[in-house]
């Protein structure tokens, strides 16, 4: 595994993501914050990729409206121009914790590139921000690797993600709108209080992501594949255990490490938990 730091101060974060993803097959970013400014710097490599046959998705968060309306609609336009790209939003405007990640996933063959850290997709957070970030590299095949993506996905198949439509789009852009003109006169109003209940209530509409086998890699693939149709338990997939073993040699808890993939795959909708101990292929 190769390991370097990012902080826009010696090098800058952009010149580390846009070749990563311009010569990147699979690429995934959750974000809390999107900016017009900071989507445009990658523009460029990422139809670069995308033309290659590359694909692409982004988590987004919109906690306080920092998301800007024409960055979610840039990639919307994206989405519904280009079959390989989706973007997803974590849409909950009264959180008990703020959506706040920053994580960044490329993948080429069986090389996989990590960035973990501070930066958002802003221009401030891709340049002028001093940040943190980690990047890492690391084989397709590693624990760690197969760790990130189950951290991805947790992020990407919370309950208050949804896929973005039109009118979803529409109210978000007039909130924006609103809290620029509260911000301006520090008013509060009805009509602001309905138009986040109206947001609200779509966003409840508004149907979750589906899992499909692309979501499965490393761990989840390996014990997804080795589970039995219909109904099964922990034993039936612990009867496994030594082709887990060989597969990652350095766990050695193998066990556990079937447990929690197994959460995560109810969590993503590819098994339903029936009892102590007891599953079911969906």
């Amino acid at each position: 595994m190769k390991a370097q730091m990012v902080d826009n101060v010696s090098r800058d974060m952009v010149s580390v993501l846009a070749p990563l993803l311009q010569d990147s097959k699979d690429i995934r970013i959750a974000v809390a914050f999107v900016s017009r400014r900071g989507l445009a710097m990658i523009e460029r490599p990422l139809h670069a990729a995308l033309q290659s046959g590359a694909s692409a998705e982004f988590l987004v968060g919109l906690d306080m409206l920092f998301t800007e309306s024409e960055a979610l609609r840039a990639l919307y336009e994206l989405c519904r121009s280009t079959a390989n790209v989706a973007m997803y939003c974590y849409a909950s405007l009264r959180p008990a914790a703020i959506y706040h990640p920053k994580l960044y996933l490329s993948m080429v063959d069986q090389d996989v590139t990590c960035i973990v850290g501070s930066s958002n997709l802003t221009q401030g957070g891709l340049q002028k921000n001093v940040e943190v970030n980690l990047v890492l590299q690391a084989d397709l095949h590693d624990e760690f690797v197969s760790d990130v993506y189950s951290t991805y996905n947790r992020l990407k198949f919370h309950p208050k993600r949804v896929v973005p439509d039109d009118e979803f789009l529409n109210l978000y852009a007039q909130m924006c709108e609103r809290q620029k003109a509260l911000q301006r006169s520090s008013a509060r109003d009805t009509s602001s209080r309905k138009l986040m209940e109206r947001f609200s209530e779509k966003a409840q509409s508004l149907r979750r992501p589906s899992p499909t086998g692309r979501d499965l890699v490393g761990w989840l693939e390996l014990v997804y594949d080795s589970l039995p149709e219909g109904e099964f338990t922990n034993s039936h997939v612990y009867a496994h255990e030594r082709d887990f073993q060989a597969v990652y040699p350095e766990n050695l808890n193998v066990r556990a490490k079937v447990r929690q993939q197994l959460q995560v795959l109810r969590d993503m909708g590819f098994i339903q938990h029936i009892g102590t101990a007891r599953w079911r292929r969906i």
